[in-house]
């Protein structure tokens, strides 16, 4: 069985105004082109604003043999205070661990009231550390 990253592990820190965002809801989402399946979680930041979420692994006999072009559609959204920052979107194209940011892991701050912007190839609200 081929082992298959669909978004790798998640660490951030969400800021408004400078200062760290308690209770805010990290919502991720993926959506696998090559198996058809879409998933969801979430998780909320603590007292110092910070968020983590777990690497979303899949393994597929098939998938690992037979030659297609991995993609994976990643969403991070945040709601706070009855509104929804689009944090991260990005279309994933291979299946490696940290594949996300050419091996570096996903580490980014969250600046709520900031216009989404794309940097490289991700669009969000979030600066990548």
């Amino acid at each position: 069985m081929g082992k298959m990253v669909l978004f790798s592990a998640v660490r951030g820190t969400v800021l408004q105004d400078g200062k760290p965002v308690a209770g805010a809801t990290i919502e991720r989402e993926f959506d696998w082109a090559w198996k058809s399946e879409k998933g969801k979680d979430s998780t909320t930041t603590d007292a110092a604003g910070a968020f983590s979420l777990p690497a979303i692994v899949r393994s597929s006999f098939l998938g690992s043999l037979l030659p297609h072009e991995p993609l994976v559609k990643q969403t991070i959204t945040i709601i706070h205070a009855g509104k929804s920052h689009k944090a991260w979107v990005l279309f994933k194209r291979d299946y490696d661990d940290n594949g996300e940011l050419d091996g570096k892991p996903i580490v980014m701050t969250c600046k709520l009231g900031t216009e989404p912007q794309r940097r490289g190839e991700v669009f969000g609200i979030c600066e990548l550390s």
